[in-house]
């Protein structure tokens, strides 16, 4: 018997021991639950994380009282959505986004949730349940038994504490034996060093918002005075299609200042506070310019060109990026007008850009964002505003840095840093503190405008996520997925899809961040999993064959290609004497790459390692079917301007394709290609290139007039073995902008 939904009836019978949220809610004294560094107070609806409060939605909430409460026992999917929708029929959707929250909440390392393919989920953490009346006596045990014995110990960073977790449904590869006493102590010791190492991070409580926008509100500025709040509108937090908006705090309403479709970002108020600065990229000639907008509102236009991520340092005078040659990018100190310009820092790898630029309080330093020769975000960096050295790296050291501020005294520096896939707020002490992480929880907190009482912050926080899905001869449905998917490849019969999970949303303009798990799905059964546990892979491809993937990955710095079977019917093998990122299968089984800003080709075994063609490249994109044109992101020979061009394996002039995101790729049986990320044009028998305009299409509509053309509106278009199978992406986001008291 089933309800319409589909789901089976009278669930209740099928494992008494079991305890749902209404039941748990009439006993009389309330339970607390911990498990690794969380506290669960369901009679409160608190999860906390040592003393930060989690948010969650309540159904998310009462998703983690349903699991914890049944720790170690599966729950079915059918029993979960029962339990936590007794009167409503839901679809399955509704429960599988509450795992995601929760999994983002917790994080991944260690996992807390299992998934039981086909069937349900079981919390699989250490669980201790205390009532509360022993909740004090507990803690204070615990302070006696781990009181440090000298300030060697109290100040020992939190790195070298020792974490252990939870237990596992299959077993470790490394095992730790803890006898329970020594458990207990180890826990007390961890959580008293991290309490008295940091400031306790501000609590979500205290957290005001700002704007109620059902989309994305990002990139904050306020105004030198604070009365005034300036961002933009827009899918993307970095740089994308959107329009600057400002609006009077603390109740006013936002009022929107441009409108048109450039891709904008980096808004910045004047010294007066009548004007705003920002960004605009023109992609097809990679021209990144400063633009200008009043306050009172006004036609914007163009302040300065070849200068972006603009700061007034004082009424005359900027910091900015500039473009040097290709894309190498450094900060600039000058006048508003240019005079006077000098070099604050210029990357020491010639593709590498430096975007952001924040000056000290006293005038004296720089932070700085930058990305390497590669285009990933790097840790923020802090020099010296004469630019008598390159400085240092400042942050978490080993997290991806978007942007930062400066603390109203010059004590601190804050920084976006993305430690664990996703972006939290974190700051240092200048000039040599440690980094302490500021915010926590299932959202991401990117941008920091400091307020000028120097006692909160505002940032543009996110919950969002984004699914696969697959268009071929059955119609349209989801690949079964819990977190964020990207990157995704048919096998060359279309009978598997290959895809990265990440930690982070993908975005159309930020295909560089976050390294993700492979997994695989199978089309025919539905049936999802992972096909490289604990392999960070940044990048990979399918062989022709479809028999291998090559992976790219990146360990301290040195990016490694590896090769594995798709059977999983071996362990992944380094290739041997190779070095570089963007691996790509070519027909005859070379795989190509690139190193710095070359590309190279070499065989599976390490062997006939040689230049691709000549020409210089700063992104690889793919390698057509016959494999005799590598798509790259380059300079173009005769401008210098950046494009999308086709370089020949043949010794062939370079096609310009379009601007920088005039893509190139093809479905997998070579007879149509996919322009723009959104257009499938048919290719004649013996054709491989579509018909260019001279110096690459300019517009969209250059290319819908291709004979055959047509657009599918969907996001992140991958295509498969023909043009009637493809994959794409859907997700959802909603960012608003938050005040955020400092600690």
């Amino acid at each position: 018997m089933s309800d319409g939904t589909g789901r089976s009836g009278s669930k209740k019978s099928i494992r008494a021991p079991l305890v749902d949220v209404r039941e748990a809610a009439e006993r009389d004294t309330p339970e607390l639950y911990e498990f690794g560094p969380f506290r669960l107070e369901p009679a409160e609806r608190k999860l906390l994380r040592e003393n930060e409060v989690i948010a969650l939605t309540p159904k998310a909430f009462d998703t983690l009282v349903v699991l914890v409460r049944n720790s170690g026992h599966l729950l079915e999917k059918e029993e979960l959505i029962g339990m936590l929708w007794p009167d409503s029929f839901v679809e399955e959707g509704n429960l599988t986004n509450n795992i995601s929250q929760l999994r983002k909440a917790l994080g991944e390392e260690p996992q807390y949730i299992e998934t039981v393919p086909k069937k349900g989920y079981r919390f699989v953490g250490a669980v201790r349940q205390l009532r509360k009346a022993g909740v004090a006596r507990a803690q204070e045990a615990h302070e006696e038994r781990v009181e440090p014995a000298n300030d060697a110990a109290e100040r020992r960073p939190l790195e070298q504490t020792l974490t252990v977790a939870p237990t596992q449904t299959k077993p470790s590869r490394t095992r730790w034996v803890v006898p329970a006493a020594g458990l207990v102590a180890v826990l007390g010791i961890g959580s008293f060093v991290w309490w008295r190492s940091t400031t306790p991070p501000p609590s979500r409580s205290d957290w005001v918002q700002l704007t109620g926008l059902t989309d994305s509100a990002s990139q904050p500025a306020l105004s030198p005075d604070g009365h005034m709040l300036a961002f933009v509108r827009g899918p993307s937090t970095w740089i994308g299609p959107g329009q600057i908006y400002a609006k009077i705090l603390p109740d006013g309403k936002p009022v929107q200042l441009t409108h048109d479709d450039l891709i904008k970002a980096d808004p910045t108020f004047s010294p007066d506070g009548s004007r705003i600065a920002y960004t605009v990229l023109d992609p097809q000639h990679f021209a990144w310019d400063t633009w200008v907008v009043p306050t009172l509102g006004s036609e914007p236009g163009q302040m300065m060109r070849n200068a972006s991520g603009l700061t007034w340092t004082d009424p005359r005078h900027v910091l900015f990026s500039e473009i040097k040659t290709g894309v190498h990018m450094g900060i600039v100190a000058a006048e508003e007008n240019r005079l006077g310009a000098r070099d604050v820092y210029l990357p020491t790898d010639e593709p590498a850009m430096a975007h952001h630029s924040y000056l000290s309080p006293d005038g004296k330093w720089v932070v700085l964002v930058e990305m390497d020769q590669d285009h990933q975000w790097l840790p923020c960096r802090v020099v010296p505003v004469n630019g008598s050295s390159q400085g240092r790296r400042v942050g978490p050291q080993t997290a991806s840095c978007v942007s930062a501020a400066w603390s109203r005294d010059g004590k601190w520096m804050y920084f976006t840093a993305n430690s664990a896939g996703v972006n939290h707020i974190w700051r240092q002490r200048f000039p040599d503190g440690r980094p302490e992480q500021v915010t926590f929880g299932p959202t991401e907190e990117e941008g920091i405008a400091m307020a000028p009482d120097g006692r909160s912050f505002v940032s543009a926080v996110a919950l969002q996520n984004t699914s696969l899905w697959v268009h071929d001869m059955k119609g349209t449905r989801q690949i079964f997925l819990e977190g964020n998917g990207k990157n995704p490849k048919f096998t060359p019969d279309g009978k598997k899809l290959c895809y990265l999970v990440a930690r982070e949303a993908t975005s159309n303009f930020a295909w560089f961040r976050n390294p993700g798990e492979l997994w695989v799905a199978d089309l025919e059964s539905g049936r999802s999993e992972s096909m490289l546990h604990g392999f960070d892979v940044h990048d990979y491809d399918v062989s022709p064959d479809g028999k291998q993937v090559v992976i790219g990955t990146d360990h301290e710095g040195k990016h490694r290609l590896w090769l594995a079977q798709l059977d999983r019917g071996s362990s992944p093998t380094q290739i041997p004497n190779v070095e570089g990122v963007q691996p790509r299968f070519g027909p005859d089984g070379d795989i190509f790459f690139r190193h710095s800003h070359s590309a190279y080709r070499v065989r599976p075994n390490g062997t006939g390692l040689r230049t691709a063609f000549a020409e210089p490249v700063y992104l690889l994109w793919g390698v057509s079917p016959n494999g005799r044109w590598i798509v790259g992101w380059a300079p173009l020979q005769n401008s210098g301007t950046m494009a999308m061009q086709a370089f020949s394996l043949e010794g062939k002039s370079p096609v310009a394709i379009g601007g920088s995101f005039a893509f190139l790729s093809w479905t997998l049986d070579g007879r149509t290609a996919l322009l723009g990320g959104s257009y499938f044009v048919p290719l004649a028998a013996g054709q491989t290139l579509p018909q260019t305009p001279e110096g690459g299409f300019h517009s969209d509509a250059e290319i819908a007039s291709l004979p055959g053309a047509h657009r599918v509106e969907e996001g992140g278009i991958v295509p498969g073995p023909s043009a009637d199978v493809y994959a794409f992406y859907r997700g959802t986001v909603q960012r608003n902008l938050y005040r955020i008291p400092i600690p």
